[in-house]
């Protein structure tokens, strides 16, 4: 048993109290002398020394009580009635240096206590020294998920430790089988790398130091840029909408879009044969996406594994979006851009909550978090059940007895 709130158990110590009152009920009072006492029946009595306890079993009751009280307000946490296995732990490791330095000590532990350690290199063979790096390709979230794929499938505890940063939310989201809890970390002493766009008219589009996307002739001097542009020239655009309502308020967000930014497009709304687009934006379905081109797709509830195809359920018209209505069009566009041809630094890191989203439990499976707080509640109904009826009964036995 473990205890949240442990220094409220002193409180137990307040069990002296009902013991002294119980005596003090009990001190014999002090003879007076009255004249008519004679006129009394005589009664032999019968000397007690020393203390005698009475209603020992209300005293136990009302000691039980104050003992109760003193552990649930210390919030216990028992995990007896749980499973042997789900206690187990197996820890996933990405084989960074910076990463296993940080949490050397946890994983050396992990190993002496004979907990089962890997690589995220996408087998499960268990490591024994975390002296020496495995040498791999280059991490990315999908050798991540082969590597929980991968995992003995006995139930327990899976521990991942990551590197925080923007790589690992180019990719769909990560299934794991049941508890999990996170170990992430961002590696400050790397400085990162960012790409941007030459644009035809002699322009850089980046993303500056404040998250904010920015036109500007020259590159900030203070973000580290790649040497080559991600993209440079013009961007061809083909709007290929059944909806021509929605086609021209897509239209007319992508003009706002490139006067905000200075963006040169070469917008289509009609397929020109052979040409190649950067950006197709339809109500379409596409059977065959180039993954060099990004793809948005409107009205359709789907989803799709790849990073470049967005399905979206709005309808671009003001009558039917929300975004349209508000005006969020052109940035929520935006973004996408950004997104797809990597202006943000590959090396800035998530927050908790983008972090968070990118991994999905399969049915049944729970974090860590969340299989303690189930179980704080469970021991607490029980011990406030126990509790309820330890009064009931206290409070039944002394109206009973008068005591």
């Amino acid at each position: 048993m473990s205890f949240l709130q442990p220094f409220m158990l002193w409180g137990a110590l307040a069990v002296i109290i009902p013991v002294i009152i119980h005596f003090w009920h009990q001190k014999k009072g002090k003879t007076i002398a009255w004249a008519a006492t004679q006129w009394l029946t005589e009664k032999n009595q019968q000397q007690s020394r020393g203390l005698r306890l009475d209603n020992y079993l209300l005293l136990i009751l009302r000691l039980l009580l104050l003992i109760l009280l003193a552990i649930l307000l210390s919030q216990p946490l028992l995990n007896w009635w749980n499973d042997k296995k789900l206690i187990q732990k197996i820890h996933l490791v990405q084989p960074n240096a910076f990463l296993v330095n940080n949490f050397r000590f946890e994983l050396e532990e992990a190993i002496k206590k004979g907990e089962q350690v890997y690589w995220m290199n996408g087998g499960a063979e268990p490591i024994q020294s975390m002296a020496e790096l495995p040498a791999q390709a280059a991490f990315n979230p999908m050798l991540l998920q082969a590597s929980i794929n991968n995992l003995p499938k006995e139930k327990a505890t899976i521990h991942l430790y990551i590197m925080n940063n923007q790589g690992l939310a180019k990719s769909p989201l990560i299934h794991i089988p049941n508890a999990y809890q996170l170990h992430a970390v961002i590696d400050s002493t790397s400085r990162p790398v960012q790409d941007y766009m030459k644009l035809a008219n002699n322009k850089n589009l980046f993303v500056n130091r404040s998250a904010q996307l920015t036109t500007g002739a020259a590159l900030d001097k203070n973000i580290r840029f790649n040497a080559e542009p991600v993209h440079a020239g013009k961007l061809s655009v083909l709007l290929d909408y059944r909806n021509k309502a929605e086609e021209k308020t897509v239209e007319a967000a992508l003009n706002a879009l490139t006067d905000v930014y200075a963006l040169d497009m070469a917008v289509d709304v009609k397929r020109v044969s052979g040409k190649a687009y950067d950006w197709v934006l339809t109500d379409k379905e596409i059977s065959e996406p180039a993954p060099q081109v990004l793809y948005t797709i409107s009205g359709q509830t789907k989803t799709s594994a790849a990073t470049n195809v967005v399905y979206t359920s709005e309808v671009f018209t003001p009558q039917t979006a929300e975004r349209v209505e508000n005006g969020g069009l052109p940035e929520w566009l935006g973004n996408l851009l950004v997104r797809h041809f990597g202006l943000l630094s590959s090396q800035a890191p998530l927050s908790q909550q983008q972090l968070a989203a990118l991994f999905v439990q399969d049915k049944g499976g729970v974090t860590v978090d969340q299989k303690e707080q189930q179980q704080q509640a469970k021991t607490q109904q029980l011990a406030t059940l126990l509790f309820v009826l330890l009064i009931g009964t206290e409070r039944w036995i002394a109206l009973k007895r008068n005591a």
